[in-house]
């Protein structure tokens, strides 16, 4: 009996050993720990500030200049100025010679004032020729022959010239002329020792230099253009009258200034040639009355 109750204790503990066995939770699993990684800090390079100016060069006016004047490198110089990008600074001020210089003055320019393109106009423009050209004085083209073809290499708008008459010496041919009269011009002689130049019109202002579409720049034809000049009335009279039937030349002014009167090396007699307050027809042959047949 006491054997049968040691079999039973152990099919119990049996029992309750397998009961225990199944019944007994499995362990949690242990989370693995989630690592954050920390944002890597990247030093930014300082960014670089575009320039908010730049450096540009402007034409100043050297000297007061008036209205009217064409400039020459004598009336203006240049210099560096800082403005802001994008103004209109740029566009709005000179910065090359070839910009300003022969250009006519539209206005009065005060000293060390900056030029502004609005200032000036450009050389056979309509607002040049209105501007150039002072009240009271007109335009009047000079043919140039291919001789005088050293004149447009060296000479430009604004610069000045004179205008001389090439005639015989007037002492020597009343001498040699039995028929000499006091107030004839004498065409140049075939000796050289008698002929002579004589300044007419000095220190004229030439306002542009005109080759034309078909003037080649070797200058190989007899014309080689004109040059346009700015004359007075009684100047125009002198010289047209001088070119019908005598030589005319030009030759760079010895003037370095403008000359209003450039009949001024003239006397008052020559002036006025060929002006007179005489009448065409003399009393004795003035006809009075025409008969038919």
């Amino acid at each position: 009996m006491k054997q049968k109750k040691i079999i039973i204790l152990y099919i119990l503990m049996l029992v309750v050993g397998l009961a225990l066995l199944f019944t007994k939770s499995s362990p949690e699993p242990v989370a693995e720990p989630i690592i954050v990684q920390q944002p890597v800090q990247v030093k930014e390079e300082p960014k670089k500030e575009e320039p908010k100016t730049e450096i540009i060069t402007v034409a100043v006016a050297k000297r007061s200049i008036s209205k009217s004047k064409i400039l020459t490198k004598d009336d203006y110089y240049f210099k560096s100025i800082e403005v802001k990008i994008g103004s209109n600074d740029k566009s709005k001020y000179i910065g090359d010679a070839t910009e300003i210089d022969a250009y006519v003055s539209k206005n009065n320019i005060a000293k060390d004032a900056f030029i502004e393109r609005s200032f000036i106009a450009a050389p056979n423009s309509e607002e040049y020729l209105m501007s150039a050209i002072k009240e009271g004085n007109y335009m009047f083209p000079f043919k140039l022959d291919e001789i005088d073809s050293y004149l447009v290499k060296n000479l430009k708008s604004g610069d000045l010239v004179d205008l001389y008459i090439f005639y015989s010496d007037d002492e020597i041919a009343k001498s040699n002329s039995k028929n000499y009269k006091e107030d004839r011009i004498v065409s140049p002689s075939d000796d050289f020792v008698k002929n002579r130049i004589k300044p007419i019109i000095v220190g004229k202002k030439i306002l542009y230099i005109d080759l034309g579409d078909t003037i080649d720049q070797k200058f190989q034809r007899k014309e080689v253009g004109q040059v346009q000049l700015e004359l007075s009335n009684q100047e125009i009279k002198l010289l047209r009258t001088l070119m019908t039937n005598s030589t005319v030349m030009m030759y760079p002014s010895t003037y370095k200034q403008n000359i209003d009167d450039g009949l001024r090396l003239l006397s008052d007699k020559e002036k006025k040639w060929p002006l007179t307050d005489k009448a065409i027809f003399s009393k004795k042959k003035q006809i009075n009355l025409l008969k038919g047949n």
